[in-house]
């Protein structure tokens, strides 16, 4: 028997016998997230690092609690570093997405590492959207025309 292979209506995959065209696509997804997350945890680190969990004694009430990793190393890297020509940057500040708020700051630190989660909520974005598209190729190429999934993009 081959690695990808039809078996009286049902498939063979990599060692797995009598999958249905549902476990076929699971098992394919399965395999390319591995492989994408084997490959790259940046999007990981940069959120991980970016979330408050460092303890901060003496903010004001209505100050986000703790600070970031991120916040950190940028902060003792670029001390008091400021943009060019005082131009002031907006920055998203707050937990969740639900208590985002956008400050303007003039320094590099700031700028740098309030962007640094959301750098990784974008690269995990397009890590879900490569797994996708490839999850739906491959089983395409291995599934029958019945069973074969049409995507479209809206």
């Amino acid at each position: 028997m081959d690695t990808t292979e039809a078996l009286n209506g049902t498939y063979f995959y990599h060692g797995h016998a009598n999958l249905s065209n549902q476990e076929l696509f699971g098992l394919i997804f399965i395999e390319s997230l591995a492989n994408h997350l084997g490959l790259d945890t940046t999007a990981t680190v940069l959120i991980i690092t970016g979330q408050p969990y460092i303890p901060v004694p003496g903010k004001m009430v209505t100050a986000i609690t703790g600070t970031s990793v991120a916040s950190k190393l940028t902060r003792a890297l670029l001390k008091q570093a400021k943009l060019p020509f005082s131009l002031k940057a907006w920055t998203p500040v707050g937990k969740t997405f639900n208590t985002l708020t956008m400050r303007r700051t003039t320094k590099w630190a700031a700028l740098i590492d309030r962007y640094v989660p959301f750098v990784g909520y974008a690269m995990a974005i397009i890590l879900v959207q490569q797994v996708a598209t490839e999850t739906r190729s491959k089983y395409n190429l291995i599934a029958h025309p019945e069973d074969r999934i049409e995507w479209t993009y809206f």
